[in-house]
This record gives structure tokens, sequence and C-alpha cells, in this order.
């Protein structure tokens, strides 16, 4: 009888095998040869599931923003004022930079593949985060002279810009509950002036 294959569960690893040999070789120098080796099948077999490069880092862009948009919702629609889901979301984000970094080189080759899907992306986070600071604007929470867009922007970039900092020289940064209390009091500073 033929070995019965979970079709989703051979796509899991197969992506998690791609994410381990992108993020020591880079996008540009893996092939599928790489990840097939590394997911323990042969070529032909990895085609069924991926017939290219594009489709599988496509599935994995997919896959990534999606677990990103998820967190963002979880920490920012749940229970509790605007500030602390805020807090919630940076707390968050913080634990997961030393994860997120070990695949810091591959998410940085796959963000530079597909610009202008990223810039569509982080409009949608930035809205979430402009409907929470706007929400505090209105209970007297936050200050209601802030430019709540520009606001969320800047709170996106800081969340970017220590993932990248992470990324190329972890000693740089505290541990990431220390990180997640730096990263609160300056929201804190930036948000309720």
């Amino acid at each position: 009888m033929p070995k019965q294959v979970d079709p989703n569960a051979q796509r899991d690893e197969i992506r998690a095998a791609a994410r381990r040999v992108f993020s020591r070789r880079g996008v540009r120098g893996t092939g599928l040869a790489h990840v097939a080796e590394a997911a323990g099948m042969g070529r032909s077999s990895l085609y069924h599931y991926y017939p290219d490069k594009q489709a599988l880092l496509a599935d994995l862009v997919r896959e990534m923003l999606e677990q990103e948009r998820l967190l963002f919702s979880s920490c920012l629609q749940g229970e509790g004022t605007p500030l602390a889901r805020i807090d919630r979301l940076l707390a968050a984000c913080a634990r997961l930079f030393p994860e997120w970094a070990a695949f810091g080189r591959m998410i940085l080759d796959l963000r530079l593949e597909d610009v202008a899907s990223l810039g569509a992306y982080f409009g949608m986070l930035r809205d979430q985060l402009v409907d929470v600071i706007t929400e505090g604007q209105a209970d007297g929470s936050l200050a209601g002279e802030l430019d709540a867009p520009l606001q969320a922007s800047i709170l996106i970039a800081a969340i970017d810009g220590l993932l990248l900092q992470h990324f190329a020289d972890p000693s740089a940064l505290p541990e990431p509950g220390v990180l997640a209390e730096a990263l609160r009091d300056a929201a804190h500073r930036l948000l309720t002036r």
C-alpha cells in the first residue's frame, strides 16, 4: 500500500526546511535543491508542492505576514485600555525578537522581494494601531493632539528597527523583558505627552 502523505503537513515541513536554509544561505543563495535536501526529500517530490522558488517564497511570505498580522490583531483587539493593548503588542514583539532574528536574513530578503505588497501590509498594521490610538484619544487616555497615523508609523518603525538591530548584533540589546520595558516606556512618552 502506498504511503499516505498529508499535503498540508508536508508543506509545513518544506516551509520549515526552507526557513532554515534561507536563514543560512539567503534567498538568492538558495535553490530548491537545497530546500529539498534539508526537507529530506527529492527535488521531484518538492516540485509537486512548489513548482518553483517563487511559489515557495510567496508561501513563506504569506505565512510570515499572517503570523505577524495575527499577533497584532490578538494584542490590539484584546481586553484592556488602548495603552495596555499597545503595551501587550510591544512586549509580544520584544519576546519574539530572538526567534524572528534567527530568520533575519531571510526576512530581509523576502521583504525586498515584493516591496509593493509590503507597503500595503504595513498600511494594514498601521491602521490597526491607528484605531487603538484614536480610541485612546477619544477616551482621554492618550494625548488628543497626536497625529495617530504618524505615531503608529513610529511604533512600527521602532519594532522593525529593533528587530534589525537584534539580527545584526544581538549583544547590542538587553534581554527581551528589559527591552519590552524600555519600548513600553518610550511608547508611553510618545503617546501620553
